[in-house]
């Protein structure tokens, strides 16, 4: 007999995305610490300048829909 409360694939694999998203965030803030916020501040300047630029894993595709994609 199936439970009503059964967690669907899609669900579970969303909810498995969103704890490793949030275990790496977390594991990524802590490494932070040892740095001066200056030095905090610039990994994140230049994080945003990578995925602000075409050079990301991705790039390609983003670039691809945003021209198929009327506005």
């Amino acid at each position: 007999m199936v439970e009503a409360s059964a967690e669907s694939p899609v669900a579970f694999d969303e909810r498995m995305r969103e704890e490793a998203a949030a275990a790496g965030r977390a594991a990524l803030e802590a490494s932070l610490q040892r740095f001066t916020l200056e030095q905090r501040d610039a990994f994140w300047n230049a994080i945003g300048l990578y995925y602000s630029t075409r050079r990301h894993p991705g790039a390609d595709e983003a670039a691809v829909q945003a021209a198929v994609t009327p506005s």
